[in-house]
């Protein structure tokens, strides 16, 4: 069962917050002041209703990690619908983009009126400052993403008094920047620390550090280019680290996992901001998106329904090296589909089948809470992971320090855990058929024994003229000790064998060439961050702030028609509508024909 956020608000303690979930229930209205400020339950739940603009289809439901992150790394894989944010064909009338825009206003206003009125709550003085630096942060995480998506945004900084009250100037970036650091440094000194609760989707001390570190990220890149703002996200970044509160689960697969099986790791803690859905037994769903646009194809309800509509592009398949374990969970290496009458059966796709892998980072087979939605679903999305903290922490130091040991240790940690290896640990790396044996007619049964590791590797044989012929490695394993024991049975046949062999321990590791200068290492980490955070709604912000969204997309626009089956050439259309306009959104037209101050962006 999920958490409910508003129980842990009332309380403040750990012992509270094991089997409830965060946003729920939500305010069901916005009275006065005067009147919804009584006491200490009002203000929790009007906390409550400043996160709860996080978890909307505008924002986090779908929108961030979706039709807005459209970039190298996968498309839309609808071939009569070519119109959208996630083909890059849209105008100021598109309903996304308003429903966003006033989303994040919505939230601004909501942040506004809690910190006009919380002060007239009489409660504990410490509780109402972690409610305070909350508010305060989230209003900043909002702006920080009105600005990002829209760039000159109105600052509103009160709350509206009057349906009058609508005219607003557009406030140039770099005061919305300053802005939202100046909030979330105040909020970072107000806010609990990340072991006060036994959930993640709290804002905390490391999560306003952590978010300050990509803040400045983005600062001192496009379109703002302000260089010594690396040496602030550095420092926020190893506040993080320093902390010692969060560490990398060992099992990057397993980050995942437990999104949808509804486990918070207290552990590891490495998913350190979590966006909070949820299904209520007997109530209102509160479900979002995560795992049914991006999820791998499924028609079955009970199973995972699934669009399948978010398809891996080619140069992201190819991105990752052939020992990386990311690769094949955040790129499904097999569909869904019925073999010998067994429904669901793990179908692996053969090594030209690329354009038709889908985006696979969140399974809905794992979904624990039941009854399953066909178009909704309650798996967490994270907002932020430790990982991140750490390629970010690199990324500044390099542009501070150049290519540091520190920085080349970071990047390091992440990629050990990418090819599920520790100082020891092994993953395996091939699989030779030595003999075929004879007479199968059917796909004989493969188990991998022995050979240690928390998560054993899972394989698939292919059959052909009554021989074994191959045998596809599905996933590698994680930290096996030793070398395996493989055993192939069933399918009517005899005699087959095979030998495994596994990595060295130390395959991970950056090659010498990639670190050999800034540059070098500047472009290893780009492709690092999106090995490792792909299809987690940071591609598309990465790209721009690195000022490579329109040659990488004019790129991806050449590859597909050149390069993609006819059937997939289709997918060139969202990536060649890209013009330096998308750069940013437009100023939604509701918001033009109210407001008769603000300007448009430029080319809409």
């Amino acid at each position: 069962m999920k958490r409910i956020f508003i129980y842990s608000l009332l309380l403040f303690t750990v012992s509270f917050c094991s089997c409830k979930k965060f946003l729920s229930p939500l305010p069901t209205d916005f009275k006065s002041p005067e009147t919804s400020y009584k006491d200490e339950t009002d203000a929790n739940i009007k906390l409550t209703g400043v996160y709860d603009v996080l978890g909307k289809t505008g924002t986090y439901g779908r929108l961030f990690f979706y039709d807005l992150d459209m970039s190298d790394e996968h498309f839309d894989y609808r071939t009569t619908v070519f119109s959208g944010l996630s083909f890059n064909n849209i105008n100021a009338s598109n309903v996304e983009v308003n429903t966003s825009w006033d989303l994040l206003y919505s939230g601004i206003n909501r942040a506004n009126l809690f910190l006009e009125n919380i002060d007239k709550v009489e409660m504990d003085v410490q509780r109402k400052d972690y409610m305070k630096g909350e508010a305060m942060f989230l209003r900043a995480y909002y702006y920080f993403l009105l600005s990002t998506h829209w760039g000159n945004v109105p600052l509103l900084l009160k709350s509206t008094q009057s349906v009058k009250d609508i005219n607003s100037r557009n406030t140039p970036a770099k005061e919305i920047f300053e802005f939202i650091v100046k909030d979330m440094e105040t909020a970072a000194g107000l806010v609990n620390v990340s072991t006060a609760y036994g959930y993640n989707s709290r804002i905390t001390k490391t999560v306003a550090w952590s978010i300050l570190a990509r803040v400045n990220l983005k600062w001192a890149g496009e379109p703002l280019k302000q260089p010594e703002k690396f040496a602030e996200a550095k420092k926020w970044a190893e506040l993080v680290m320093a902390d010692g509160t969060h560490r990398l689960n060992p099992d990057y697969s397993n980050v995942f996992i437990k999104l949808s099986k509804d486990e918070y790791d207290t552990q590891y803690r490495e998913s350190m901001w979590e966006v909070e859905f949820n299904k209520i037994s007997g109530g209102q769903d509160e479900e979002g998106s995560v795992g049914v646009f991006n999820g791998i194809a499924n028609s079955d309800k009970a199973f995972g329904y699934s669009y399948g509509l978010s398809h891996a592009t080619e140069r992201y398949y190819r991105a990752f090296e052939a020992l990386d374990n990311r690769r094949d969970w955040s790129i499904s290496p097999f569909r869904y589909g019925t073999v010998n009458n067994v429904t669901n059966t793990k179908i692996p796709f053969t090594a030209t089948e690329l354009y038709n892998r889908f985006n696979a980072k969140f399974r809905r087979e794992y979904e624990t809470a039941a009854p399953k939605n066909l178009g909704t679903s309650p798996l967490n999305f994270p907002i932020l992971r430790y990982a991140d903290v750490l390629l970010m922490y690199a990324e500044a130091e390099n542009e501070v320090n150049g290519p540091t040991q520190s920085a080349i240790d970071a990047v390091n940690l992440v990629r050990r855990r990418g090819y599920g290896m520790d100082l020891t640990g092994r993953v395996v790396k091939s699989i030779e058929v030595t003999n075929g044996g004879s007479g199968y007619t059917a796909v004989p049964t493969v188990t991998i024994t022995s050979g240690g590791g928390t998560m054993p590797p899972t394989v698939s044989a292919v059959i052909a003229g009554g021989k074994v012929t191959r045998i596809d490695i599905i996933s590698r394993g994680v930290m096996l000790s030793s070398v395996p024991t493989i055993t192939i049975l069933g399918g009517n046949g005899v005699g087959a064998t095979a030998v495994v062999t596994i990595s060295s321990a130390t395959e991970y590791e950056l090659p010498a060439a990639d670190v050999v200068d800034k540059n070098e290492f500047r472009n290893m980490i780009m492709k690092e961050r999106s090995r490792e955070l792909g299809y987690e709604g940071l591609r598309k912000f990465d790209l721009i702030r690195w000022g490579k969204y329109l040659e990488t997309m004019e790129a991806m626009s050449t590859e597909i028609r050149l390069n993609a089956p006819d059937s997939y050439k289709f997918a060139a259309v969202s990536f060649n509508n890209v013009a330096e306009r998308n750069l940013l959104l437009p100023i939604p037209s509701r918001e033009l024909m109210l407001n008769k101050l603000i300007i448009q962006n430029k080319g809409w």
